[in-house]
């Protein structure tokens, strides 16, 4: 597989006019929350963004997002692997430390949504939702470290959308 961060990807990063910042995001979820932990990275104060129509929880609703600094590197791109990539979230003692411990006592996947919105309209994302599984997570000090990977890629159907009749009357020979 070739690798998909080359110039054309680049250019189109750094499009963004320069008034405008964009808003990095996660959504975590595990059956062990009341609530989803959201986190917004590269600001100083927590932030209201509006969530899209369809998501899955607080969907349409404006919510908030703790500013918490995460990062994550670059997915692996190799043959016969899906990508994966580690995220780190830092400075986790008291927001996200009782939720983790409570994750690590049940058997399930932990769920990140990663969205991003531009400062000039928070009320909707301009990218994403993105889903992927967080798994191998570790507690080092107060960061949050995981691995994370597209959900279930290999079984994804392709094409996703359902062609049918009712909707496209052509298909009939």
């Amino acid at each position: 597989m070739s690798n998909p961060w080359n110039p054309a990807w680049e250019e189109a990063a750094a499009s963004c006019p320069p008034s405008v910042a964009v808003h990095c995001t996660l959504e975590l979820w595990h059956i062990s929350f009341d609530v989803p932990v959201r986190v917004v990275t590269g600001v100083a104060d927590d932030m209201n963004f509006t969530l899209e129509a369809g998501a899955p929880r607080n969907s349409g609703e404006s919510v908030t997002f703790k500013a918490i600094p995460f990062r994550a590197d670059f997915p692996e791109v190799g043959e016969r692997m899906p990508p994966q990539i580690k995220v780190t979230i830092d400075n986790v003692a008291r927001e996200l430390a009782p939720y983790i411990d409570g994750a690590l006592n049940y058997r399930g996947d932990m769920v990140a949504l990663y969205r991003e919105w531009r400062s000039d309209d928070l009320t909707a994302p301009c990218y994403g939702p993105v889903e992927f599984i967080i798994k191998k997570v570790t507690v080092a000090g107060e960061s949050v470290v995981g691995v994370a990977q597209i959900a279930n890629l290999a079984n994804r159907r392709f094409p996703k959308k359902n062609y049918t009749l009712a909707e496209f009357p052509s298909l009939l020979p």
